[in-house]
């Protein structure tokens, strides 16, 4: 099941997510609270709006009065995104994407990255997408179908890489270390439509700038 999340975060270009949304064909819509806002705006029914609503007006919440809502105090330890990812979690997804988590909030920003190691603790598929990025984090050999030509950065997370091997890159590496005050990854570029990222140890953060 391939679900969507929308945080209440920044959305700048509609026609991205539309043309976005309707290639991706997902098959089930979590809100995490004011994420709501903008799935009206782009004539989405969610299937389910979680988290304190203190951000979904109240004009969207009378819109929605039929949809499910899953509330939460607002002095709570988990953020809105990070309830919705746990209820993404539970009914058996098998891929996840985070739309709005990146925006000018750079706490808010890294703390949503973060939260894509739920999915690798569950192997579960995930990855967040914004009009300029898109980025997942792997902890195991992948293997990847990105055109040749593809800017691709290749970053430490959460300690030390050990063993990083990958082929079909302008750039590759072999048996290589990576440390997260030498993120030597940046901006590599593919020289081959399939590309694979290997190592023994460690978690990477694999991001598509569009720039």
């Amino acid at each position: 099941m391939k679900v969507i999340i929308f945080t209440n975060g920044e959305y700048h270009d509609k026609g991205f997510y539309e043309e976005y949304l309707k290639k991706i064909k997902a098959d089930y819509l979590i809100c995490a609270d004011g994420g709501a806002n903008y799935a009206r705006e782009l004539d989405l029914k969610p299937d389910v709006i979680i988290g304190d609503m203190d951000s979904i007006t109240a004009e969207t919440r009378a819109f929605f009065k039929a949809i499910k809502f899953e509330s939460y105090p607002t002095k709570k330890d988990e953020t809105d995104t990070e309830l919705a990812i746990t209820h993404a979690i539970k009914m058996g997804a098998d891929k996840v994407i985070i739309l709005g988590g990146l925006g000018s909030r750079i706490d808010h920003s890294l703390g949503n990255i973060y939260l894509l190691k739920r999915f690798i603790d569950v192997g579960i598929e995930a990855e967040m997408v914004n009009e300029k990025n898109h980025i997942c984090m792997i902890g195991k050999t992948t293997t990847f179908n990105f055109p040749t030509g593809t800017i691709v950065s290749i970053l430490p997370i959460g300690g030390v890489v050990e063993g990083l091997t990958i082929t079909g890159f302008e750039y590759p590496i072999n048996e290589g270390q990576m440390t997260i005050d030498k993120p030597y990854g940046i901006s590599n570029v593919t020289n081959d439509n399939t590309q694979c990222i290997a190592f023994k140890k460690g978690l990477l953060l694999i991001v598509i700038p569009e720039d």
